[in-house]
């Protein structure tokens, strides 16, 4: 061991391994020790004696899914062999352990990612999915200044049942973890910028007992983020902390009130929220294919407040994000952006029904939405509007392993024009894949693909991204 080392202690040393890492000091793997209540060697949920009704792990150890790295602990490696989070609920067993439980923190976050999302008496149980919606955990972040931020986390969306392989919106299967069941995954925002001095879990003690594996935080001013927390730096935040940080171009044109190079198509992709990597997919690869060439300049955000300074200088607005977008300013300026005669791209997550208070966005953007999809696997996509330049070069039928969104048209919505159709292999149900919105002014264009990498990566897809930007950019 290096000198000195001794002196950091168990958890420093844990601390700083966890750090090494984890992603060269991205991400920051939480130590929940001192939070577990349950072992996996016993039962979770019933009874102890149950030793059927557990999580048991195939891999223990830093694991990663996809760039994310998670700590799954051993129990033979804690003081009390105890090894996972099941908070009070459901029957038997569950029903005596704590509801609320603490770890501590001690840095600034921009997202945080957990690892579980399955619990007893979870989604479908138990009947006629009387449950589905209940709030079975919350998640609080206690800030160093003092405030907090609160995450809700509920049945049928973040939390599915453990037993068996039951998929739910809000999160993702983490695959090959378990020998039986299923654990899942998903990412939360932090709205916040301050240190978060603590974070604590508390169930709703009702018919779910909820479960946590892992908690990894991904840092304010980890080198994937748009903005530099000020704070962090210990100094005012400057016009380069934003999205200059990633392309200058944009920010300046827009301090200076001049458009871009002569030529150049200015793309804006909005991205953040929940169920996808957004970072990996919608910024690195989409942001590649649609620089390809030189002629665009591209930028990502995940971060709303980012948009609206440089809305007025943009060709395309690409929205790919389901996480809130409150701000009314921003929502009119968006409308705006349409009328002006601007292009919009509208992908996957931003197709989906997010916001309830804003239906403007689904009637008026998108000419309906989709409130639920196909698990997650290999469908059929038809082109049905062959000379329509967004279709130059995509084959005829073609498959993808993606989410087949359940695209319903809304009656009193704007018209739309469907130029490829999604079918279900095996039932034969077909749903709009991509489409255009017949908006007085704008050009705007929807595809629901894109959930992954094997969308994101594949050439259908790259075809279709790059002649939809060219076509909502009046190109």
């Amino acid at each position: 061991m290096p000198e000195g080392f001794e002196a950091l202690g168990a958890d420093g040393l844990r601390d700083v391994l966890a750090w090494i890492c984890a992603d060269e000091g991205r991400y920051r793997i939480l130590d929940l020790t001192p939070a577990f209540t349950a072992t996996t060697t016993r039962g979770l949920f019933n009874s102890e004696e149950a030793k059927d009704e557990t999580l048991r792990f195939r891999k223990t150890g830093t694991i990663k899914i996809g760039d994310l790295p998670f700590e799954i602990m051993s129990p033979a490696k804690t003081p009390t062999g105890r090894n996972i989070v099941v908070l009070k609920g459901g029957n038997g067993f569950s029903r005596t352990l704590p509801q609320r439980v603490e770890t501590k923190a001690g840095f600034a976050a921009r997202q945080l990612h957990f690892l579980g999302g399955v619990g007893g008496w979870a989604f479908p149980c138990c009947g006629d999915n009387k449950n589905e919606g209940l709030p079975v955990a919350k998640v609080t972040l206690h800030f160093a200044g003092g405030g907090t931020e609160e995450m809700v986390l509920k049945n049928g969306v973040e939390f599915a049942d453990y037993i068996g392989r039951f998929d739910v919106p809000g999160s993702k299967e983490a695959p090959d973890l378990v020998q039986r069941g299923q654990l899942r995954w998903f990412s939360k925002d932090v709205k916040g910028r301050d240190v978060i001095e603590q974070i604590s879990l508390e169930s709703f003690n009702n018919s779910v007992a909820p479960a946590f594996v892992g908690i990894t935080a991904e840092l304010a001013d980890s080198p994937a983020s748009t903005r530099i927390s000020a704070s962090a730096l210990g100094k005012p935040a400057s016009p380069a902390s934003g999205l200059e940080r990633q392309s200058g171009a944009l920010l300046a044109a827009e301090s200076s009130g001049k458009g871009g190079a002569t030529g150049t198509t200015r793309v804006l992709i909005v991205g953040g929220g929940s169920s996808h990597d957004f970072d990996r997919w919608f910024n690195q690869e989409d942001l590649k294919t649609l620089s390809a060439g030189g002629k665009t300049s591209v930028t990502y955000t995940d971060r709303p407040d980012d948009v609206l300074p440089v809305l007025k200088n943009l060709d395309v607005l690409y929205l790919s994000n389901n996480q809130p977008m409150k701000d009314a300013a921003l929502r009119k300026a968006i409308f705006d952006f349409a009328d002006a005669g601007k292009g919009l791209l509208l992908v996957h997550p931003a197709l989906w029904y997010n916001w309830a208070d804003w239906p403007e966005y689904n009637r008026s953007m998108v000419g309906g939405g989709a409130r639920s999809h196909d698990k997650y696997g290999e469908f059929e996509v038809t082109v049905d509007a062959p000379d329509h330049p967004l279709m130059a070069g995509v084959p005829k039928t073609f498959k993808i392993a993606d989410e087949l969104y359940h695209f319903q048209r809304d009656d009193q919505g704007a018209p739309i024009e469907v130029l490829a159709t999604g079918k279900n292999i095996a039932t034969g149900k077909t749903y709009s894949s991509i489409w255009i919105v017949k908006h007085p002014r704008a050009r705007i264009v929807c595809i629901a693909l894109g959930h992954d990498g094997a969308a994101h990566e594949g050439d259908a897809y790259k075809t279709i991204l790059r002649n939809a930007m060219k076509w909502a950019a009046g190109k």
